[in-house]
């Protein structure tokens, strides 16, 4: 068994630059010159704007309130912690764009019910200038050392109208220990509860997400590494920090006709659209255009369909195209339902070790991906988990295929979870819906190799002496960790 060791702050900058030195290889691939965590940016559109890079989704029944469910969206990845060497770094969010989960109860790839974020700023200092932060401690969202304030306004979204839920502040970038010396009573100063129940924040965390580096290359060129197995695994997000959107409802309030127990699976994803004009017809009197520019609901999309990353993709190509469109579109589109049901990395495999792909086409993946998990509908699984069709009220003529995180809202709460989720039994867990503590790399890979119809493909995956991960999230919410400062 490996040992995984937990980042502590006190670790964390003396860490940052070693890890990232270490992964950096590991996570761009032999093949690339740049490049970034899978599921980070997955595609070439995103490297070009940070602040709307979706890089996780998470969908799940809260440990703490399980009438409630989480959604989590994160964006902005790669920040690095504050500290005295950059106290004034800023990392904000985008002020009008708009930042969206979605929700489809119903299967047919559109949304149902649409939380949406806009964000502005709010700027208090004389004249609009000097520090954002400063000269003195930040000790409370109203301190008047925080000189420039994200406020931000959250809509419930239905039949295309919108209604104000709440407003609020975001909890602001933690610029390190000198400036803010309490960064957890910042961060529940900003929670803000909502109307009909539940609760939002809108807040910089420590990224969640336990990459396993050694895995990528197995995705991308069909071998491990290039991380030796006998080496680190060091995950440079370990020490970095994300933007995060973290809401939580009663599930009545996106399940089919109000009723969880009748009609438990919801599709869920995220996106982020900026405005923009509309040059096809007269530009005077224009409202505003939201295009989609980016667009997230399973992670590794485009490391398990197409084995691409950054320096593997061409702008404008299928991950570009995927970013842009809603699921309802997916099957509009034959090259991604044909990369579906052939994915790129087990033949990457065959060609690599000389082990067999499954054969095509592969029903179980279009049904991982497209359609969740049901027992007659092309999933190896066997059983009904997450399948649009459990639905009872829901029409199965008007269900499509598309991409969705698809969580069963009536699938107990596990008491000892498992990162490797349904894949090892806990029932729970990805992919149905993805928990913050749930590993990725290693079962999709599997999935992707057969399991669990063929034999086990644990022996493709690496076993590191030590791993460098982030610390698991907490139980309650906003559930994940507090950004790393100094």
């Amino acid at each position: 068994m490996p040992q995984t060791v937990w980042l502590s702050h006190r670790r964390v900058l003396r860490l940052t630059a070693a890890t990232v030195a270490l992964s950096t290889a590991a996570l761009f691939g032999p093949l690339t010159d740049s490049g970034r965590a899978g599921g980070h940016i997955d595609a070439p559109s995103s490297v070009l704007d940070s602040p709307a890079d979706l890089t996780d989704v998470f969908a799940f029944t809260s440990p703490d309130n399980p009438d409630t469910v989480t959604l989590i969206a994160n964006v902005r990845p790669f920040q690095l912690p504050g500290n005295p060497a950059n106290a004034l770094a800023d990392y904000p969010f985008a002020t009008g764009a708009r930042y969206e989960i979605h929700t489809d109860a119903d299967g047919d790839g559109a949304p149902d019910t649409s939380y949406r974020w806009t964000f502005h700023d709010e700027d208090r200092r004389p004249f609009g200038m000097g520090p954002k932060v400063g000269p003195g401690q930040v000790t409370s969202l109203d301190s008047t050392s925080l000189g420039v304030r994200q406020r931000y306004t959250l809509e419930r979204v239905r039949q295309d109208k919108a209604v104000k839920l709440v407003d609020g502040i975001a909890a602001p970038t933690h610029v390190g220990r000198a400036l803010m010396p309490n960064y957890s009573a910042l961060r529940n100063q900003a929670v803000r509860k909502l109307p009909s129940g539940g609760q939002t924040l809108a807040t910089q965390a420590a990224d969640a997400f336990k990459a396993d580096t050694q895995v990528f290359g197995l995705y991308t060129v069909g071998t491990a590494g290039p991380v030796p197995k006998w080496g680190p695994d060091a995950n440079p997000l370990s020490a970095l920090n994300v933007n995060s959107l973290i809401l939580q409802v009663p599930k009545k309030d996106i399940a089919l006709k109000g009723d969880p127990q009748r009609n438990p699976v919801v599709g869920v994803w995220a996106t982020v659209s900026r405005p923009g004009a509309d040059l096809s017809r007269s530009l005077e009197h224009q409202e505003p255009v939201f295009r989609q520019i980016s667009r997230h609901g399973m992670p590794h999309v485009a490391f398990a369909i197409y084995g691409s990353t950054i320096g593997l993709q061409q702008p404008g190509g299928p991950e570009d195209r995927f970013q842009a469109r809603v699921p309802k579109d997916d099957a509009l589109d034959p090259p991604f339902l044909t990369a579906v049901r052939d994915p790129a990395p087990p033949h990457r495999i065959e060609t690599a070790q000389g082990i067999k792909a499954p054969a095509t086409p592969r029903t179980d993946i279009e049904t991982l991906f497209l359609k969740g998990i049901g027992k007659s509908n092309g999933a190896a699984f066997g059983f009904d988990l997450n399948a649009h069709t459990m639905n009872a009220d829901a029409d199965p003529q008007h269900m499509v295929l598309g991409e969705e995180l698809r969580l069963n809202l009536t699938t107990p709460l596990t008491v000892k979870p498992n990162p490797n989720g349904v894949l090892e039994g806990d029932l729970q867990g990805f992919p149905n819906g993805r928990r913050p503590n749930d590993t990725i790399d290693g079962p999709l890979l599997r999935m992707l190799e057969g399991e669990p119809a063929g034999p086990s493909a644990a022996r493709l995956l690496p076993k590191p002496v030590i791993a460098l991960q982030p610390a698991d999230a907490q139980n309650t919410f906003p559930y994940l960790n507090l950004p790393h400062a100094l």
